[in-house]
């Protein structure tokens, strides 16, 4: 159960997590902001209290962020709660999912009981999404799923193609998954966050575990127009997130320093690893936009699953990708780390792929 996703170190029958380099789950790697832990353990005693039910004062700090009121915000248990909650509020008949992508989208759709339309991008167009009308032939779709920056690929949709696609299709609810805009250069060119507002079939979901680098304590929110979030409040569990995250959350939103440091952080480390992964022979690393780096490999000798096994036989743990839609054991997916793991993983890299 729950295979399909990176970051299982401490469940692994065989490599117990001695020192094992996680390059499978694509988190901040300098951590969570500093003033996290000071407010955990200054607030520890809100374990005593019931948590605030609607998240008020989140919700109103997260819209002042983004530029919305907070009766157009709800906060949720990770944004995976979320993705759950949407279908199961709007019951679509149907719903697109494009894929390869993160696995939970279909899942959602399948616990709501919805047709799930699988469309592959291809291979030879990088997984490049590009609008098609035919797309939305079917007038049983009501739903559409798109990641953006996507899971696993890293390829970007840009906020006029979204949008010119929301605007022509007013009765298909569009989710857009920004897990990973903060790492994006120039994100105001993708996200489409500002618009949700006044788009009555638009829906922005966004975690706060991957930029601010605490995922144990599950916290994301999601953006709608304020008739959509009065529906899916009605199927919203209660207490869901609890109060060490919506204090924890607060806090990391307000440094930035730690913002802006990540991101510098990460424009350089990844183009390293972008480079450094080139000058790997049978390896082809597709140019990264988030915090991971999603590669081909070239070779017959070495498929994603054997080279999974070889590196963990070394310490190190990487995304497997064979197991999503439209991908095969070709593929694999590596969060950026610091510069010394990196130096670590393509030299081990380099060891195995030129025996």
């Amino acid at each position: 159960m729950f295979k399909g996703h990176g970051g299982h170190i401490k469940h692994s029958t065989n490599y117990r997590n001695n020192g094992i380099l996680d390059f499978s789950a694509s988190i901040n790697p300098l951590g969570y902001p500093k003033n996290v832990r000071k407010i955990v353990f200054e607030n520890f005693d809100d374990i005593l209290h019931y948590p605030d039910i609607d998240c008020t004062s989140l919700r109103k700090y997260i819209g002042q962020k983004v530029g919305r009121p907070e009766d157009e915000i709800i906060v949720g248990n990770g944004s995976t709660e979320l993705f759950y909650l949407i279908p199961r509020a709007l019951k679509p008949a149907k719903g697109i999912v494009f894929q390869p992508t993160f696995s939970e989208f279909a899942e959602a759709l399948k616990c709501s009981h919805a047709e799930i339309l699988n469309n592959v991008l291809k291979e030879e167009e990088d997984f490049c999404f590009t609008y098609q009308e035919s797309y939305f032939d079917d007038k049983k779709v009501k739903m559409v799923f798109l990641c953006n920056p996507n899971n696993p690929t890293g390829q970007l949709v840009e906020k006029a193609v979204i949008l010119s696609m929301v605007r022509q299709h007013p009765d298909i609810t569009f989710v857009i998954d920004e897990a990973f805009i903060d790492f994006v250069e120039e994100p105001e060119k993708y996200s489409v966050i500002n618009e949700t507002g006044t788009m009555r079939n638009l829906i922005v979901v966004r975690s706060l575990t991957k930029f601010y680098g605490f995922p144990g304590l599950r916290i994301g929110y999601l953006a709608a127009h304020a008739d959509l979030i009065i529906k899916m409040m009605e199927y919203k569990e209660p207490w869901s997130v609890n109060a060490l995250a919506q204090c924890a959350a607060m806090t990391a939103l307000e440094d930035k320093e730690f913002i802006s440091r990540s991101r510098e952080f990460m424009f350089t480390e990844r183009l390293y690893l972008f480079h450094e992964l080139s000058e790997i022979q049978g390896l082809s690393p597709y140019k990264p936009t988030a915090n991971y780096v999603f590669v081909r490999i070239n070779t017959n000798d070495m498929p994603s699953s054997l080279l999974r096994e070889r590196l963990l036989e070394h310490g190190i743990a990487i995304r497997d990708c064979s197991n999503f839609i439209g991908l095969n054991d070709n593929y694999f997916r590596i969060a950026v780390r610091t510069r010394e793991e990196n130096i670590r993983l393509i030299s081990t890299l380099k060891t195995l792929l030129t025996k």
